[in-house]
């Protein structure tokens, strides 16, 4: 067969390769509303469920009166007769402020559009979900003023534990922060534990709380305590508050649930069913209501004094607290022109951010170079711990040199006085230069001509050398010839080529590994283009959301971990501090907008976008 035949079979087999790679299913649609009533304090979740190889980002519409919140996504793969398939889920949070009948527009997902859906929104307690026409059968509606009282009764208590009332600008003070939770109730942290104003500063809040139970005037309580690390921002009085988004619980006793009624009537109204009316039986089939709130610490006075200005230092650079200093030279000595490395570390508790050093200054001794600093905290407030200070310097002469003292100035606050602390001087032995290694002199000598003159290059003559045309490299006939022989064998190895992509994308195609990595990466791309139309609209929560489920999913599908269990306790324990402290800060800040309501404006979100994308770029360089 000629060989042109061959590459023409071979150009088929890969169009046909190509065509079954984009072969694919067509993507199912499907939203829900449930319930699709409820009561004002009461939320609603619709989910849009897309089932097959392609997925979109669902534009959401604006319904006056209704709050539509991303609440979470998942994607996953189902596999039945040899057949994979991806199922991408996205999930939002619908709340009212009022009552009404509300309609939901269709929703635009890639090609498709749903049907519009009713909403139904009755009074604080009701409980109300939609029913068939005609259908007057009880609603399982509690009196709203008792749920109101309920809700109001398991509303969290936030307490601060200050150890003092007065401290000065810049100090760190460390604190307690405890939310008591009225035992059986249920509730789950909304959103991250925040200080109110903007006098103080708090570190520590961004961590997950301790867990524990206290008994408080003779009740118990489930107690989230935060040690964290109270900062002033500047002198005055002012009230130190914490606020706490929470959604709480409450199983309302009485005999209005639908099960405690239908078994009252199945029982009757005799002796036999008496035990209808024990406030056991009340709680345990009593309706649960829940509620997003926000509990509120009752405010503390707080005096915040001014350093003061006379004794202070010209070297002080506002370090509050106690610290101690210390410096040292490695190597201990060394030769002429060879640098050496200084370094100064300064040891204690306080703003460790504050302490500065500008190290040491050139002299006819020694040549100083620029330093570069590095904070490690002993504890995750970074109340404690160290501040180094390196340095490069380089000795300009030989013999016993010393490296002078330094001084840290700080203002201690137990005290009420500036302190300052020196180092030690240092005393260095510095050699003369190294000569000329002994293969260097070596190769001077060899260079250098009998009179005490090197030779001159190219100086010497070149050897006769015969120049000679082209010339064949073999007598072999023309089809014997390697390059012939591949130029006919090419098609046929594109051919074998063909098959083997073919049988490979078969292969693949049924790998669950490669279809749940493939709907991950699918995720985060949606993930993105969400993020990027929310802030086209201004939109804060819905960017956050979609910027830390993006990351979520990518994190994932790097660590073999579900999505939904990445957070920023795991990433601290993954990832170093300083490497995943972007991606600490940007999971933070998702949940104060998501759960907060923190709006930080449009020019703050491109910043963020900023950032999200550039951790997208190292992560896949990771991968």
């Amino acid at each position: 067969m000629p060989h042109w035949r061959i590459a023409r079979l071979a150009v088929i087999f890969v169009l046909l390769a190509l065509a079954a790679g984009r072969a694919g299913a067509a993507s199912r649609y499907s939203v829900t509303l449930d319930p699709p009533g409820f009561g004002v304090d009461e939320a609603s979740e619709l989910t849009i469920t897309v089932t097959g190889d392609e997925d979109a980002a669902p534009i959401i519409p604006h319904v006056p009166g209704l709050v539509i919140n991303p609440d979470g996504q998942s994607s996953s793969i189902q596999q039945v007769n040899g057949a994979v398939t991806a199922i991408f889920s996205r999930t939002y949070r619908v709340t009212a402020d009022q009552e009404g009948t509300y309609t939901i527009p269709p929703i635009q997902i890639g090609n498709y559009r749903s049907a519009a859906m009713t909403v139904h929104v009755g009074a604080a307690g009701s409980g109300r979900r939609a029913r068939p026409s005609g259908d007057d059968s009880d609603q399982d509606a509690a009196p709203p003023a008792n749920a109101a009282a309920a809700l109001q009764a398991a509303m969290p208590m936030i307490k601060v534990l200050l150890p003092k009332a007065q401290m000065y600008a810049g100090e760190l003070v460390p604190i307690q922060v405890k939310a008591y939770l009225h035992e059986g109730v249920g509730a789950r942290n909304a959103g991250p534990l925040a200080v109110v104003g903007d006098a103080f500063t708090v570190n520590g809040l961004d961590k997950l709380p301790v867990r524990s139970e206290e008994t408080l005037e003779g009740m118990r309580y489930l107690v989230w305590t935060w040690s964290a690390v109270l900062g002033a921002l500047k002198s005055g009085n002012y009230p130190l508050a914490f606020e706490l988004p929470a959604t709480v619980s409450v199983r309302l006793r009485g005999p209005d649930s639908d099960m405690a009624s239908r078994l009252r009537s199945l029982f009757g109204t005799n002796s036999a069913g008496a035990f209808m009316d024990d406030s056991a039986f009340a709680n345990l089939f009593g309706r649960v209501i829940e509620k997003s709130v926000t509990a509120k610490s009752d405010p503390v006075a707080v005096t915040v004094l001014p350093l003061p200005l006379a004794g202070r230092p010209a070297d002080f650079s506002g370090a509050v607290g106690q610290f101690q200093v210390s410096s040292e030279l490695a190597p201990a000595s060394g030769p002429v022109g060879d640098p050496l490395t200084f370094k100064l570390t300064v040891t204690g508790k306080g703003n460790l951010s504050r302490v500065n050093s500008d190290g040491l200054h050139d002299s006819p001794q020694w040549r100083a170079y620029h330093t570069e600093s590095k904070v490690t905290a002993d504890d995750d407030t970074g109340h404690q711990g160290f501040k180094t200070f390196t340095q490069p310097v380089v000795p300009r002469q030989a013999g016993r040199l010393t490296l002078p003292s330094l001084s840290f100035s700080y203002f201690d606050p137990e005290a009420g006085r500036y302190v300052t602390r020196e180092t030690q001087p240092i005393s260095v032995t510095v050699t003369p230069a190294a000569g000329p290694s002994p293969a260097a002199a070596s190769l001077q000598a060899a260079n250098t001509a009998p009179g005490g003159t090197e030779n001159a290059a190219g100086d010497t003559l070149a050897p006769d050398v015969a120049v000679t045309g082209s010339y064949a490299a073999t007598l072999a006939p023309l089809v014997w010839q390697r390059w012939f022989l591949g130029a006919t064998l090419a098609p046929v190895l594109g051919m074998l080529a063909a098959v083997t992509m073919i049988r490979r994308q078969q292969r693949r195609a049924g790998d669950p590994t490669l279809m749940l990595h493939a709907a991950r990466l699918a995720a985060v791309k949606i993930n993105l283009e969400t993020m990027a139309a929310a802030l086209h609209r201004g939109d804060s929560p819905a960017f956050f959301t979609a910027a830390r489920h993006a990351l979520q999913e990518r994190l994932a599908d790097l660590w073999q971990v579900p999505a939904e269990s990445v957070d920023q306790r795991m990433v601290a324990e993954r990832l170093p501090q300083q490497e995943g402290a972007q991606l600490r800060a940007i999971f933070a800040m998702a949940e104060k907008a998501t759960y907060a309501g923190e709006n930080p404006g449009t020019q703050a979100l491109q910043e963020w976008q900023r950032r999200v994308l550039e951790q997208m770029d190292r992560l896949e360089a990771v991968r």
